[in-house]
């Protein structure tokens, strides 16, 4: 399919026009400026066309070259990933792994060097973005790292190496129905577009926000009420007055809204947008549901239906239980940032294996070492207590989480990462917060303010005169500016490169063979096969024995017939912890006088394959 077709194919499936490039190059989706509202898929009570919004934040500076300063939008990354499987087919693979919510198709590369095996043959990483629609950061990640390792391959001898011994599964935009509604419309969610009756009176989306002043996007109203009959006071610490500052009922001069309008009239604003769910609680290990009956058992919100309820989190879940391979996996989010992972729901040294922590601990060093997060760790304490003075703080679980899944089912290194800062930069007074004015005071020095979308006058139709503004939402308090997008999307992606390096490789270093003189068993020769684990990571871990999700590693040795060779010892079983060495020994019988090339073959589901002759020749 060419790029043209496939951009428009998806395209037609939920947008009604996209706002690409003012100038489309070869094979570039023709701009079509005749329609002008995104329609969001399924049945709901409130509205279901938004008017489309033309960011230039997610603009390319020339359709056709890739930069880094943009958030590309679904049309765009599959422009790329379509446009890399036809021009590099001997390393990249493109195939649909599912549909979403809205019936658009979800799009994943296999990056690997095919003349040197099958994918599923080596082991292999899967990164993820864009499961959370707006936090779209994620997204720049992967395509940053597909565009690093494809542009790389056959100049970087570690790239090379990489693609020649082991496998990429990259999907950069797991949610597109979400993700087109945050890049073209003035609309927020974290969530798939399925509906959902947020508030509970039998409605669904039927109160998202409005963008009252048209300027693209939706923050939020203040209104002026007179001094002891508000909620809100305007912050001081910001001399240009905008910055409001909660102080309680009855202590403020002002009243702060969400912006929009009380479509349902339940006294509420806002209080039932597109979606709801989250994706990232739908996994099916420690699921737990949105309500239960005794009112007093654990719930989770926005766990869904039931366990894989969701397209999106079911086509992950398919995906890794049928590429056992995989060791290592992170699918990413924005924006704590800490590299996270598991446990969450229990504490490290309580539910996680010592030498599996121990790899752990490692990997959020090295991960610190390329990002310069302030945090790394487990979710159930470290990032629950992570605001907390030491030593303080109250662990919080969560459910049906992706990285208890990855490893307590999956067995793997699973990391959930969360990349920019919300603008939470510098810590001018030295407290250790970083509180709201902090936040703008980076945004005035480096940016010249951009982040603050001014105070504009506005007649509410039932509050009256408000004014509107507030900390731009999309490209500053969820993603970052486009001037620093490449530092966080790279950094990132360097770190999970650094983990798909350290992957279980099996390799045969060494083959002797030597004569047996008398044997019980008629056994002539030994076989002694030195295999080892190049990678730092084990073949498999120990969460992943203790589960079965992969068996041992296997030595076999085939080959001749019964008038050449028999091999006696049909199978030797192992394991490979990280760099581990070991040397296994076949018992072979061969006939006086005959000669006998044989086979020595390591089969490991996570390691890959490894094979060496063997030649035995006899007097």
């Amino acid at each position: 399919m060419s790029a043209l077709r496939l951009t428009r194919a998806l395209a037609a499936l939920s947008l009604c026009s996209l706002p690409l490039a003012a100038q489309p190059a070869s094979n570039a989706p023709t701009r079509d400026t005749t329609r002008k509202v995104l329609v969001v898929p399924g049945q709901r009570d409130g509205a279901s066309m938004f008017p489309l919004v033309e960011y230039p934040e997610v603009q390319p500076k020339q359709w056709g070259v890739m930069d880094f300063e943009h958030y590309h939008t679904t049309a765009e990354m599959n422009y790329w990933m379509e446009r890399w499987a036809r021009e590099r087919p001997d390393i990249v693979q493109l195939y649909e792994v599912g549909k979403t919510f809205g019936g658009q198709s979800i799009w994943q590369m296999t990056l690997t060097n095919t003349a040197t095996g099958k994918d599923t043959d080596k082991p292999a990483a899967f990164f993820e973005g864009g499961r959370h629609s707006g936090e779209i950061t994620s997204s720049v990640s992967v395509m940053w790292l597909a565009w690093h390792v494809i542009e790389n391959y056959g100049k970087d001898p570690a790239i090379t190496r990489l693609l020649d011994t082991k496998a990429l599964y990259v999907r950069p935009n797991n949610n597109p129905d979400g993700a087109d509604m945050y890049r073209h419309t003035a609309q927020t969610n974290r969530s798939s577009v399925r509906p959902m009756d947020n508030d509970g009176d039998g409605l669904f989306d039927e109160d998202p926000g409005e963008d009252l002043n048209n300027d693209g996007f939706i923050t939020q109203m203040r209104q002026f009420v007179g001094a002891g009959k508000g909620t809100h006071v305007v912050d001081t610490m910001d001399a240009k007055g905008r910055l409001m500052q909660a102080v309680g009922a009855g202590k403020g001069d002002y009243l702060v809204f969400p912006e929009g309008i009380d479509n349902d009239k339940d006294g509420r604003i806002n209080e039932d947008g597109v979606g709801g769910l989250d994706l990232h609680r739908n996994y099916p290990y420690n699921w737990r549901p949105e309500r239960e009956e005794t009112g007093r058992g654990y719930t989770q919100g926005g766990a869904g239906e039931y366990p894989l309820s969701e397209p999106e989190t079911r086509s992950v879940f398919l995906w890794q239980v049928t590429h056992p391979n995989i060791s290592v996996t992170n699918s990413m989010d924005t924006q704590v940032p800490m590299h996270l992972r598991g446990p969450s729901t229990c504490e490290d040294e309580e539910c996680v294996f010592p030498s599996d922590l121990k790899l752990l601990q490692h990997y959020d060093s090295v991960g610190l070492s390329h990002t310069q997060y302030p945090w790394a760790g487990n979710v159930f304490r470290t990032y629950a207590t992570r605001f907390a003075p030491p030593g303080e703080g109250r662990p919080i679980p969560l459910f049906g989480h992706g990285p208890d899944f990855g490893y307590f089912q999956m067995g793997q290194i699973w990391y959930g990462d969360e990349l920019w800062n919300g603008g939470r930069e510098r810590d001018y007074n030295g407290d250790g917060r970083w509180d709201q004015y902090e936040v703008l005071r980076y945004c005035d020095e480096e940016f010249g303010g951009k982040c603050f979308l001014p105070w504009t006058k506005v007649q509410h139709p039932d509050l009256g005169e408000v004014e509107v503004g507030g900390m731009n939402p999309k490209f500053w308090a969820q993603n970052g500016p486009p001037e620093v997008l490449e530092k966080w999307a790279s950094r990132q992606a360097r770190f999970n490169l650094a983990m798909a390096m350290d992957l279980p490789l099996v390799e045969i270093t060494n083959v002797a063979v030597n004569r047996v003189r008398m044997s019980a068993d008629s056994a002539t020769h030994e076989v002694k096969v030195t295999v080892k684990n190049t990678g730092r990571i084990p073949t498999a871990l120990e969460q992943a024995k203790r589960v079965k999700i992969v068996p041992p590693d296997v030595l076999t040795v085939r080959g001749g017939d019964d008038a050449t060779a028999r091999v006696l010892t049909r199978n030797v079983e192992f394991f490979l912890n990280g760099f581990e060495s070991r040397v296994l020994t076949v018992r072979v019988r061969v006939p006086a006088g005959a000669n006998a090339d044989l086979t020595a073959r390591v089969a490991s589901t996570r390691g890959g394959v490894a094979t060496a002759p063997v030649r035995i020749t006899t007097p």
